[in-house]
Formats: structure tokens, C-alpha cells, sequence
């Protein structure tokens, strides 16, 4: 077992790695793909990536304070979930209404890379090839259809 600092540095040289993957992928694209902070453009809606003991997830988050704009977004995706099918390599999934560790309610969207644990580095490069694979498929789908969800902020 690992104590809780070990643990936490496992998870820093975990999520620093994928970063630096990353990095060198957007390189190859001609621009910085910045995955923490990943510039959507609409407030309140992100692209997240997860791990932990059991799975790995990439989501896109809809944290709008009010329920009917989430809800809006949310049907906005569900009307582009062929595409969606198409980005990632796991099924997709939709949660119209998920209790977020943060105390808010939200909707979600996202894939899953089940049976994998971020505390074992021997998981670590299909997670991060999971994730990477998906983030980039994302980004690319975001570049051909943000046009939809920006006309939603009008």
C-alpha cells in the first residue's frame, strides 16, 4: 500500500507523463492542446479527463448554474451522438443529471476505459493511450463542430 503522499506523487508523474505526451501530440498538430484548461470557449463547459482505481474516463462536463441552459447543451450533444460514436473508442455515454464530488448537479458525457487502477504504473500506458487517443479525436471533433454550441450562447 501506498501512503497518501506516495500516492499523491504517483499521480502527479502519472498526469505530468500524459501531459508531456500531449504536449509533443499538439506540437504535431501545429498548435498547444492544452487538456486542463482546454479552451472550449463556453463558460461552464469542459473537456476532463479521470483516473483512479478502477477506470479511466474523458468527459465532457456541462456545469452551467442554471438547469435549463444545461439542458439545452446536454440536447445539443445528444443531437450529435452519431459523431460522438465516431470520436471515441468506448461507448458513449450520456448523464443527463450526475451529483458532482464538487455538490452540484451536472450532465456528463463521456467514455470509459474500465478495469484499469492509475496506482499501477504497468496500467498506465493503455490509460494514457485511452486517453489520448480520445482527447485528440475530441479536440477534432470540437474544431468541426463548436459552431453549433456557440450559436447556443446567442
Amino acid at each position: 500500500m501506498f501512503s497518501k503522499e506516495e500516492k499523491k506523487e504517483f499521480k502527479v508523474s502519472f498526469w505530468n507523463e500524459l501531459n508531456d505526451k500531449l504536449t509533443e501530440a499538439g506540437k504535431a498538430k501545429g498548435r498547444n492542446l492544452e487538456w486542463l484548461n482546454y479552451p472550449t470557449n463556453i463558460k461552464r463547459l469542459f473537456f476532463r479527463m479521470e483516473a483512479d482505481e478502477t477506470s479511466a474516463r474523458l468527459c465532457i462536463d456541462l456545469q452551467f448554474v442554471t438547469k435549463g441552459i444545461r439542458e439545452i447543451y446536454y440536447l445539443q450533444f445528444q443531437d450529435v451522438e452519431d459523431k460522438l460514436k465516431n470520436v471515441f473508442t468506448t461507448d458513449v455515454n450520456f448523464v443527463a443529471d450526475l451529483d458532482h464530488w464538487n455538490g452540484k448537479t451536472i450532465s456528463r458525457i463521456f467514455c470509459e476505459l474500465k478495469d484499469v487502477n492509475i496506482n499501477n504504473k504497468e496500467d498506465w500506458p493503455k490509460i494514457h493511450e485511452f486517453l489520448m487517443t480520445n482527447f485528440l479525436n475530441l479536440d477534432a471533433f470540437w474544431e468541426e463542430f463548436n459552431e453549433l454550441f456557440y450559436a447556443l450562447k446567442n
